[in-house]
């Protein structure tokens, strides 16, 4: 089901606060014609934000997000006069990026499709798991889980974490966690949702139960939900649409070396 009005604004200013535009760029750029929706942001001509840290790891970075229509290029000014004549369909391509980038030893740190919730999903909730608040528990699923996967969701690290751990149903613990799902404050705008669940249990629906308890905190924190997968990764994609999610852009990321 789609955002409300209000809700996209918020995640439009949440977005140009990242990629260090004016609060009300991106959304002023989404009642342009298509061809004049893209903005850019030159990196070496001290433009940019901080917050862009949510996925850079040094200052030699570059990236393109598209948001209901309207299109952010962040990166040096070589690589926006490079992609100028770039469709966005085409810049959006991973493959482009280290097209455009190769004289610079680019690479990749991920190609996502990016969706958002303005309602929270409905839970019954389960008398066979209990939430757990602490780090602590966080960190003893991680420790059963493959180590790509803790790197790429970084539970143990976000804001706030919720894990599920057996429950006797009357309150007594009786096994290690099973699954987590957290969220990182962006702009305190945007919950941006992690979810890891254990090899040995998954495809039950314990990532969409850890993912739906962790939008309904993050709705009670004032957060708009934020759910973002690799493309191609059906199985997240599918979880989003079952979590009510709406697919509303994506966002493609390349490093370059010194």
């Amino acid at each position: 089901m789609p955002v409300n009005a209000h809700t996209r604004q918020i995640i439009e200013l949440a977005w140009s606060r990242i990629l260090g535009l004016p609060d009300g760029a991106i959304s002023e750029a989404a009642g342009r014609p298509t061809q004049h929706r893209r903005l850019e942001v030159p990196t070496d001509a001290g433009a940019g934000s901080d917050a862009v840290a949510q996925t850079r790891e040094d200052d030699q970075i570059a990236t393109f997000v598209r948001l209901y229509g309207t299109s952010v290029l962040y990166g040096p000014s070589w690589l926006l006069t490079a992609a100028r004549d770039i469709d966005d369909e085409v810049l959006s391509l991973e493959s482009t990026m280290i097209r455009l980038g190769a004289g610079h030893d680019a690479r990749s740190l991920g190609e996502w499709v990016l969706y958002y919730a303005d309602d929270v999903p409905d839970i019954e909730r389960s008398s066979s798991v209990a939430v757990s608040y602490e780090a602590a528990d966080a960190q003893d699923l991680e420790a059963q889980c493959p180590a790509d996967d803790v790197t790429e969701v970084g539970l143990s690290g976000l804001d706030s974490t919720f894990t599920l751990i057996p429950d006797d149903g009357a309150g007594t613990p009786n096994g290690r966690p099973v699954a987590g799902a957290g969220y990182e404050e962006w702009q305190g705008l945007i919950g941006h949702l992690g979810v890891l669940v254990r090899p040995d249990v998954r495809t039950v629906g314990l990532g969409s139960y850890a993912a739906a308890v962790a939008m309904e905190e993050a709705f009670t924190e004032g957060l708009i939900p934020q759910w973002r997968a690799a493309l191609g990764n059906t199985g997240g994609q599918r979880v989003a649409g079952s979590l009510g999610f709406e697919l509303a852009g994506s966002q493609t990321t390349v490093l370059f070396n010194q």
